[in-house]
Parts: structure tokens; C-alpha cells; sequence
């Protein structure tokens, strides 16, 4: 039986510590932790133990179930039902222009799978990026924070759906009608299942279960609901992400499996979101990316996304002052676009390129809006009223 070498853990271990440093300094920067990861996965692409390289592809999927676990725990029944219902059609303008261009343009230069993954790629902004930077720059309070965490709330959803029923169609069969039959009764058959358990089963369930708030055991028992969930998914030919966003949704606020959730799975809510944009760095690159060609697709990314988010706070009812801020607010792209580069072959460099370079610019826009706004909007000197004394 062959052991496992000490040093083999000893070096993962220093793995863990080089993305906690990369990580940590970039946000001491207000720049999003994220790239501290993907700067990780470029970096140790020669250096990565031996006995954690052959897990990658296994880690990353687990992590990719993880996260979106936490992302429907966020967007529980009780949370969307107080979502106001004037974000749907800021949201479709959103979704017409950033995902509809992208796609309508990908069909001229790749098969039509590519385009609709291309488009999915380059439609939704980063929840962890844009939420994180409303709370660093303090802006959550701003008149545009309420539309923006709805668009993303939005973005998020019409993202699973996409990644529901675009994945079946990256495993290799043949585009036919067949196969939309397919995916299509297993996308109703397991939103069905959900539905029913979240409708009949679990309120039955929900008063006879014991406190596991407080259960240091309660890890056990989430972490594998999450991992057979996410499995389950995998196996229907569906995306485990779907599946296990959806576990994340059934789970509603003041239960007692949300709280066990929230205190037992906390910890690896960061962990997850840090080896999910290693795992996929990972495997590509640097040489591969298309610098090149590559900067087009960046403006036009940058340019589409800035101009819809504006019709659409506009719609909102902003200000074009406030709407031009949302705007530059809401550029960097994160993990649903290399979750769906993931699936391409075409396009999969170009996707981790633009979430690269639309994080950094992105960033930088958000932390400068205020001196763009105030040069395209600048303020009015204040005239002093004349005072007529009388002779």
C-alpha cells in the first residue's frame, strides 16, 4: 500500500497560506479577492503538490456546488418575495442588451452552442466582486445600491436557468429535438421535486426536526445534503450547480436547517469561493490567453454592460447623474462567466481574460465613479442673490 509523503501535505498547506497573502493583500487594496485566486492559479500551475493536482477537477466541482449552495441560501422564498417586483424589467433590458448582442455577434464567428455559452459568459456582473465593493466604499446606502443588488439578484437567477439548460448541451450529443424534450423534462422534473418539497414536504418536516442550530454535528449533515444534491444533478445530465442552488433556496430563513447551514458551513463559504477561481485558473495557460483579439471583446463587454445597466437605472426611475454611477458600478464580471467558460472549447481562454480584465477595470471604475460623474455632471457654482438696498 503506498503512503501518502508528508511533505505533500506540508506543501498544500503552503498553498493555503499563498492565497490567503495574495488574497489578503489585494483586498487591503480594495481590490477584489477573487483575483488573489486566479493570480494563485496562474502562479502555481508548476508548483502545485502532486497530490492535490489530480483532485483539482474533483475540488473545483465540489466548490462550484458549495458556492452556489450559499447563493440560493441568500435567495430564500422570504427574500425573493420581498424583492420589488420593478426589477423585472430593468433586469430584461439588462439581460436583452448584455446577453443578446454578445450572442447575436458569437454566431457569426462560432457554432451556436458556443455563442449562447459566449453570451451567458459575458451577461451577469459578479455578486461576490459588486457586493463586496458596495460594502469596502461604503455605498450601500447610495440611491443605485438597491437596483444594483436586485440586477444581481436577477442576473443570478436567469444564470442558473441558463446553466440548467445549456450544460446538457456541452456533454457531447447531437443538437435535436429529442434532447430540448429531454432537458427540458428533467429541468421540470427536478424544479417540480423542489417545489413539492418546499410546498407539502418540509413544512410538515420543519416543526419535527430537532434544534441543529447548535449541533457541532449539524456539519455533517449539510455538507452531505449539499454533496449528494450536487451529485444527483450531475448524474440527471443536469448541472450539480442547479441542483444544489435550489437545496440553498428550499432552505427558508428562521429554519432549523438554515441556521445549521449558516453557523456549520460558514467557514467554507471563503474556502470554496477561493478554489473555485484556482481550480479553473488552473488549467489555462497565460501563453494561451488571446491578448490580442482579446481587448475588442473586453470594450465591448465593458461598453454593453455599462450602457444597459444605465437604460435600466434609468427605467428605475435614477437620475442620469445616479444612473451613470450604476453604471461604472457594475462592470466586473466573476464566477457565473467562468463557470460558463468552463463549459466551452472555443471561447474558454477569452472568458477568463475578460473576467480578468473586467475586475480590474471594473474595480477601478467603481472607485473612481464619483470623479467620472462629477466631470460629465459638474456642479454648478453656487450664484450669491443680489441684495437691492433701497437708495
Amino acid at each position: 500500500m503506498e503512503t501518502i509523503p508528508i511533505h505533500e501535505l506540508g506543501a498544500i498547506g503552503l498553498l493555503f497560506i499563498v492565497f490567503f497573502w495574495l488574497a489578503w493583500g489585494l483586498q487591503r487594496w480594495k481590490v477584489p479577492a477573487l483575483l488573489g485566486f486566479m493570480l494563485a492559479g496562474f502562479l502555481m500551475q508548476s508548483y502545485t503538490p502532486r497530490l492535490i493536482e489530480p483532485a483539482l477537477p474533483l475540488i473545483g466541482e465540489v466548490a462550484v456546488w458549495l458556492l452556489f449552495f450559499f447563493v440560493g441560501l441568500e435567495y430564500s422564498p422570504e427574500h425573493l418575495a420581498r424583492l420589488s417586483r420593478n426589477i423585472a424589467r430593468p433586469g430584461l433590458i439588462d439581460f436583452g442588451v448584455s446577453f443578446g448582442v454578445v450572442t447575436a455577434i458569437a454566431l457569426f464567428f462560432s457554432p451556436p452552442i458556443e455563442a449562447l455559452l459566449l453570451g451567458s459568459a459575458l451577461y451577469p456582473s459578479s455578486t461576490v466582486v459588486v457586493a463586496r465593493l458596495l460594502l469596502d466604499y461604503g455605498r450601500l446606502a447610495s440611491p443605485e445600491a438597491e437596483l444594483l443588488l436586485g440586477l444581481l439578484i436577477f442576473e443570478d437567477l436567469v444564470g442558473v436557468a441558463l446553466l440548467g439548460f445549456l450544460t446538457p448541451l456541452t456533454q457531447g450529443n447531437d443538437l435535436s429535438l429529442l434532447l430540448l424534450v429531454q432537458i427540458l423534462g428533467a429541468l421540470a422534473g427536478v424544479i417540480g421535486t423542489f417545489w413539492f418539497l418546499y410546498r407539502w414536504l418540509l413544512p410538515w418536516l420543519w416543526p419535527r426536526l430537532p434544534a441543529l442550530g447548535d449541533e457541532p454535528l449539524s456539519v455533517f449533515l449539510m455538507l452531505g445534503l449539499t454533496l449528494a444534491v450536487g451529485a444527483g444533478g450531475h448524474e440527471l445530465g443536469l448541472s450539480g450547480a442547479l441542483t444544489t442552488f435550489l437545496l440553498g433556496v428550499l432552505l427558508p430563513e428562521g429554519s432549523a436547517l438554515y441556521h445549521a447551514a449558516e453557523k456549520s458551513l460558514a467557514p467554507l463559504r471563503e474556502l470554496s469561493v477561493g478554489l473555485f477561481f484556482f481550480a479553473l485558473c488552473y488549467f489555462v495557460e497565460v501563453k494561451s490567453l488571446p491578448l490580442a483579439g482579446g481587448v475588442g471583446w473586453l470594450l465591448l463587454a465593458l461598453g454593453l454592460k455599462g450602457a444597459s445597466t444605465f437604460w435600466a437605472a434609468r427605467l428605475w426611475g435614477l437620475q442620469p447623474k445616479t444612473a451613470l454611477r450604476a453604471a461604472l458600478s457594475f462592470l466586473p464580471k466573476g464566477e457565473f462567466s467562468l463557470l460558463f467558460g468552463k463549459l466551452m472549447t472555443y471561447w474558454n481562454s477569452l472568458v477568463v481574460l475578460l473576467v480578468l480584465g473586467t475586475s480590474i477595470l471594473g474595480t477601478l471604475a467603481f472607485a473612481t465613479s464619483e470623479r467620472i460623474v462629477g466631470f460629465f455632471f459638474p456642479r454648478r457654482p453656487f450664484k450669491q442673490a443680489r441684495v437691492f438696498q433701497s437708495p
